[in-house]
């Protein structure tokens, strides 16, 4: 599990965001800077709240998708997403991991898929199994494999997405990242903080397209070969 990702900009210091990941692959979050001050009303789950979320406001004042994001959203708020970057990831269970010269976007975008399928959100919750044997930054051909595999019949009973068709998961997932794109436009300058939203957007409706196919392809898969390794993210 990703435990630091640390992101090194050639005009400014480093950025460092710190995560706790239970054994579940939830996360835990450990230093947002909202600990101390007023919560911004962009953050609150009544605020642009996704027609298929399931969470009440009165229990859940805050969405779980976007009180993550705002643990990086004031440090991109300026910054473009075609920025270069090197971020070291830090893994409690493996080695660290150095890339380079990576899209800012696509750091962007591995936080929100952290946020949505690695979190409390009841919409990313179905297809979280099969996201946490991600590598860290997979591709976006990873990415896809794994929502497809959520759906197949190799997946055990307990990690399968139920309950839910697969091009309903996507309608939904549209509403969540068109919503985090409404919540996050007024956040600064830049452009990083949402293109990182649009890449998974932009995945999610190319799963719509193929869903049949995908699934098919991962249950007909060997169970036994595992993930390929994850290279340099790549844009859309």
């Amino acid at each position: 599990m990703i435990e630091t990702l640390t992101i090194y900009m050639e005009d400014s210091r480093p950025l460092k965001w710190d995560f706790d990941f239970s054994t579940h692959g939830t996360i835990q979050l450990t230093n947002l800077f909202l600990e101390e001050e007023e919560v911004p009303f962009w953050i609150q789950l009544s605020y642009c709240q996704c027609p298929a979320c399931t969470l009440d406001t009165e229990i859940y004042p805050i969405c779980p998708v976007a009180e993550v994001l705002s643990g990086y959203a004031r440090d991109l708020a300026h910054r473009q997403s075609f920025e270069r970057v090197k971020v070291d990831v830090y893994q409690t269970d493996a080695a660290k991991i150095t890339l380079e010269n990576i899209p800012l976007q696509n750091v962007v975008s591995e936080l929100v898929r952290l946020a949505v399928f690695q979190y409390e959100c009841p919409i990313g919750r179905h297809v979280k199994p099969a996201m946490t044997e991600l590598p860290p930054f997979p591709t976006n051909d990873q990415i896809l494999q794994a929502v497809a595999k959520a759906f197949s019949e190799d997946m055990p009973r307990r990690g399968k997405a139920r309950d839910i068709e697969p091009h309903e998961l996507m309608e939904q997932l549209h509403d969540l990242f068109g919503n985090l794109c409404v919540r996050l436009e007024s956040m600064g300058s830049g452009d990083a903080h949402l293109n990182g939203i649009v890449i998974l957007h932009s995945l999610a409706s190319l799963f719509t397209l193929s869903a049949p196919e995908l699934v098919a392809a991962v249950s007909t898969t060997d169970p036994g070969h595992g993930w390929p390794e994850a290279v340099e993210p790549q844009s859309l």
